[in-house]
């Protein structure tokens, strides 16, 4: 089953950025309301430490990435791997670039060896040529990897949604600018209500190969993982890379010796 973001999310974060507004205007126009900075955060801890705390929570949010599944093959060596090639499927030359980079980066932390296909394969490199396919295995092997981890994106849906209007309301004396008609309507003036709007959500789906080199590129592990609505690419990369070669240590599949 997909996980969907909260709906509330947006909504509530949209209603701590106006009070923050509110609470700034009133304090600017209205000075004789507080005689200190303290008195006013004394008179509004409870608003100030949830705004902050929400401001907090939304700036540390990045890209999560789900697995969804794993399989592993019996046949899988107990010892795990020590040198893995990453190799991304990809087109997009930064895309690719990006997700080996990271997944390399990622499993070097974890005390294996890893590499970059970027940096072992040439640009005009065809794998459906037999010649081409022996060549690049001898130089893998030379180089004294044992596994090849492979990503690719095997699908990507889109979903359009509406998320409603809000408006929050609280009598005087709960909120200072209601004491003084310039406060008010700099606090009002535009923020009586928050529109809806539609926005689309964006689900990838990955699928991530580990084959066994030693046993002719043999499958040894599998898994598909999901995220919905990447930040950005460097974003997914560094999310991706960590819950994948998670999962692979999780198997007991990283020789970290």
């Amino acid at each position: 089953m997909r996980r969907r973001r909260p709906l509330t999310q947006n909504i509530f974060t949209r209603w701590v950025l106006i009070e923050l507004e509110g609470l700034c205007t009133a304090a600017y126009q209205n000075t004789s309301l507080f005689k200190s900075i303290d008195m006013y955060f004394l008179k509004h801890r409870v608003v100030a430490g949830i705004a902050l705390a929400v401001l907090f929570l939304v700036s540390g949010c990045g890209t999560a990435v789900h697995m969804t599944g794993t399989w592993k093959t019996q046949q899988a060596p107990a010892q795990g791997y020590h040198k893995i090639l990453v190799a991304s499927l990809s087109s997009n030359l930064g895309a690719k670039q990006t997700i080996e980079t990271d997944v390399a980066a990622a499993l070097q932390k974890k005390g294996v060896e890893a590499g970059r296909s970027l940096d072992m394969f040439p640009p005009n490199f065809d794998p459906k040529n037999e010649v081409s396919r022996n060549e690049m295995a001898q130089k893998i092997r030379a180089a004294g990897y044992t596994a090849v981890l492979t990503t690719s994106l095997i699908n990507k849906e889109s979903e359009t949604r509406y998320v409603p209007g809000s408006m929050m309301y609280a009598p005087y004396p709960a909120y200072g600018w209601y004491g003084s008609f310039w406060g008010y309507y700099g606090y009002m003036y535009g923020s009586l209500y928050s529109p809806g709007y539609y926005t689309t959500d964006k689900t990838y789906f990955l699928e991530s190969n580990l084959y066994d080199l030693n046993k002719d590129g043999v499958l040894i592990w599998s898994g598909q993982s999901e995220t919905v609505n990447p930040n950005s690419l460097a974003s997914f990369g560094k999310a991706f890379a960590k819950t994948l070669t998670d999962a692979i240590q999780n198997a007991g599949l990283l020789d970290q010796r």
